[in-house]
């Protein structure tokens, strides 16, 4: 089973590779982007594209474990209080 879960996790990723240089030989034309500070860049839009899905992918990456992180600590406080609250009703029974 590990076998087949791994040969298809290849192919999906060969898959996904392939189209994704497809796409970027495609899509080679230049685009300027104009920020707001009055700078300019120009790189192809592949490219472009691939920054921002990377940016958006790190974001929400980061997100995620900071909400874990928050979820993690509220579960141990609770875990605490219901020990201490077993420990206080084995000495009133």
């Amino acid at each position: 089973m590990k076998q087949i879960k791994l040969v298809l996790s290849i192919a999906v990723f060969l898959a996904v590779l392939a189209y994704t240089l497809a796409f970027a030989a495609h899509n080679s034309d230049t685009i300027s982007i104009n920020f707001l500070a009055g700078l300019q860049v120009a790189m192809p839009m592949a490219l472009w594209l691939g920054l921002f899905f990377s940016a958006g992918a790190l974001l929400a990456w980061l997100i995620t474990g900071v909400t874990n992180a928050s979820q993690k600590m509220k579960l141990r406080k609770l875990h605490k209080e219901l020990e201490e609250t077993k420990r206080r009703l084995d000495r009133v029974s």
